[in-house]
């Protein structure tokens, strides 16, 4: 049905015809051997024909040194093609003037034209890719089809291209009436006997991708040319002009115009050519403002796919739920900082922590509980480690710090610090579907780094990885919420209970309770620098009592030195210290009692059940270092 359609068109009476000059023009070019007297005399007997050749001839569009008072001067002039180009070109205009319908825009139409035509040639002569005249010829015709299909189809085919851009005219035609205007273009410049390039052309202006490879040049040049007037006529500026750039370095490469100059002596020289055609193509816009317009979108184009990439690297490196560092990031940040470390020896560590008893947050409450545990785990994370690292959910409830340039102290500080704050305030659930809207959380806590090893030994940042997840798993095995750091150097860990068995003679055996964590890190850090230290922590004043009476029965060795707060939860500094010295296989052990706001009494009274020392902590933390190595002496000192 398309097809007959289509040739219906072709075949309709009222279409316009080429006048009989225009034909007889064409005629006489097709033979080679033609005077060129008999073509200017042919073109003369058209008198106002040939003083619009001879106007247009003179104008700045052409740009002659001296006047041409005649068609023979000229075609000697300017050659057969500049003549014929313009005899053809007049002639469409006056066959076209009565092709406008109501709701066609005709002025569109032809301000597309003629600035395509204008374009057209300009692209010829900067490519010399084809001739510049019989490409402004094909430029002016190539909507030819728009025009017959006004006359024949009328309001429906305004109706269906009316207001949409040039470029979208071939698939609205195609799926309206079946066939496009470049097909009737093409049906009806073979009617009129144009020549071949001209045709192909014409056909193939909307897809020069497809066009006979015989005219593939001159196709692609009336297809950039009808690119700028697309511009100039102010439909979609931006896309189109970097299609320009793109097809001018695809199509011409080394010789590819310049596209903002393509645009300015097109605009400057269609104003000529549509005075000269007694044409009006409306308001041309000024070319500088739309070609700086086009550059600040298209540089806000660019900062829009710039911020759309980096959106899609952070999601492709972000978990969802927590909005952390994903595994993929994870392993990423941990081979660059291993890198570092290989390559020039930065410290670096790693700190793993696992929910405790995460499992029956979810089977009790809910796993829309336990995502909300989830996220506020990542959230009081972030702010305890804030800029030092990479916090990363490693899986399932498992988060994992990278610290570049952080040793194993402070990593280990920093390891309870994490620990504390979440244990510190139970997590509020109550934004989701649960039976309760308080929930108490703790994390077992592993950390290890380069420096806390053999120099030699990480060769492979795997070890770094099943170091910090071993101190987790030891974590756990003694109690949950606490921290555990690898340090082989002397075989053991922050927060790791002392063992029953393998102690090194000589080496001081301290029991250390503190509540108060940053200050436990702080001084069991200190001492476990020291050797000949063995150093077992422990928060709990109840759960020291249990240990010291581990001591009084016999199942774990004594300790040399008791460090001991004064105010702890559960049993008091008091209590422990009456149950040291009420044994008398602990009568020899050294007790430190420590005293953050000390009491005036409290000093006399600890004197009293038997303190080896009474020391405010003020004191001992501005002479730390005096303190340190009374502890590290005090087995000689108990020896003795």
């Amino acid at each position: 049905m398309s097809r007959s359609l289509l040739d219906d068109v072709l075949s309709c009476p009222t279409l316009p015809s080429l006048p009989a000059v225009a034909v007889e023009i064409l005629e006489l070019t097709g033979d080679p051997n033609v005077p060129m007297k008999k073509i200017a005399q042919a073109v003369q007997r058209d008198q106002a024909l040939s003083g619009k050749v001879l106007k247009t001839v003179n104008s700045s569009f052409y740009g002659l040194s001296t006047p041409c008072g005649s068609i023979d001067r000229a075609m000697a002039f300017l050659g057969l093609n500049t003549v014929k180009s313009l005899v053809l070109g007049f002639s469409l205009v006056d066959v076209t003037t009565m092709a406008g319908a109501e709701r066609f825009n005709l002025m569109a139409h032809w301000r597309r034209a003629i600035t395509g035509a204008v374009s057209a040639r300009h692209v010829a002569v900067m490519t010399h890719a084809a001739d510049p005249d019989e490409a402004f010829t094909a430029g002016l015709f190539q909507d030819v089809g728009a025009l017959a299909c006004v006359v024949f189809l009328k309001g429906d085919y305004a109706d269906a291209v009316g207001e949409l851009e040039h470029a979208k005219w071939e698939a609205a035609e195609r799926e309206t009436f079946g066939f496009s205007h470049a097909e009737v273009g093409e049906g009806l410049s073979r009617k009129w006997k144009l020549p071949a390039p001209i045709v192909a052309a014409i056909a193939g202006h909307h897809s020069p991708g497809r066009a006979d490879p015989t005219h593939a040049d001159l196709t692609r040049v009336v297809a950039l040319g009808a690119m700028v007037g697309s511009v100039l006529a102010n439909e979609s500026p931006v896309p189109t002009l970097k299609q320009i750039a793109a097809r001018c370095t695809e199509w011409f490469g080394d010789a590819a115009p310049d596209p903002e100059t393509l645009i300015e002596r097109s605009s400057e020289d269609a104003r000529v050519i549509a005075k000269l055609f007694a044409q009006d193509i409306g308001h041309m816009p000024d070319t500088r403002a739309l070609l700086a317009e086009a550059q600040e979108k298209g540089l806000e184009h660019q900062l829009e796919q710039q911020r759309h990439a980096e959106e899609l690297a952070k999601e492709a490196t972000t978990d969802r739920l927590t909005g952390l560092a994903n595994r993929r990031r994870f392993d990423l940040d941990l081979e660059k900082a291993f890198a570092a470390y290989q390559e020039s020896g930065q410290v670096m560590s790693v700190i793993f922590s696992d929910a405790d008893r995460f499992k029956s947050v979810n089977d009790t409450h809910g796993h829309a509980a336990g995502d909300a545990v989830l996220v506020e785990l990542a959230r009081r994370m972030s702010e305890t480690v804030g800029d030092m690292g990479t916090v990363a959910r490693y899986g399932g409830e498992e988060i994992a710090v990278i610290l570049p340039g952080v040793g194993i102290d402070d990593a280990a500080v920093l390891g309870e610090r994490i620990r504390a704050d979440i244990a510190a305030k139970p997590f509020d659930v109550s934004g989701v579907e649960c039976d309760v809207d308080l929930l108490n959380v703790t994390v077992s806590v592993g950390v290890t780094a380069t420096d806390a090893d053999r120099a030699d030994r990480y060769t492979a940042v795997g070890q770094l990885v099943n170091d910090a997840d071993a101190c987790v798993y030891d974590a756990k095995r003694a109690g949950r919420n606490r921290v555990f750091v690898h340090r082989p150097a002397d075989s053991s860990r922050l927060g790791e209970p002392a063992k029953a068995t393998g102690a090194t003679p000589g080496t001081v055996r301290v029991l250390f309770v503190e509540d108060d964590p940053l200050a436990a890190t702080l001084i069991t850090t200190l001492l476990k620098r020291q050797k000949a230290v063995q150093i077992e922590w422990i928060e709990s004043g109840t759960r020291a009592a249990g240990e010291i009476q581990r001591m009084i029965d016999g199942e774990i060795p004594a300790a040399d030195v008791f460090l001991i707060d004064l105010k702890l939860p559960g049993s008091s500094g008091y209590d422990l210290l009456k149950m040291v010295r009420a044994c008398p296989l602990l009568e020899h052990a050294t007790v430190l009692v420590l005293s953050g706001e000390p009491e005036p009494s409290a000093r006399g009274e600890c004197m009293k059940l038997g303190a080896t020392d009474f020391i405010p902590k003020q004191q001992f933390v501005a002479d730390i270092g005096r303190w340190v190595g009374t502890i590290v002496n005090c087995k000689g000192k108990a020896a003795a």
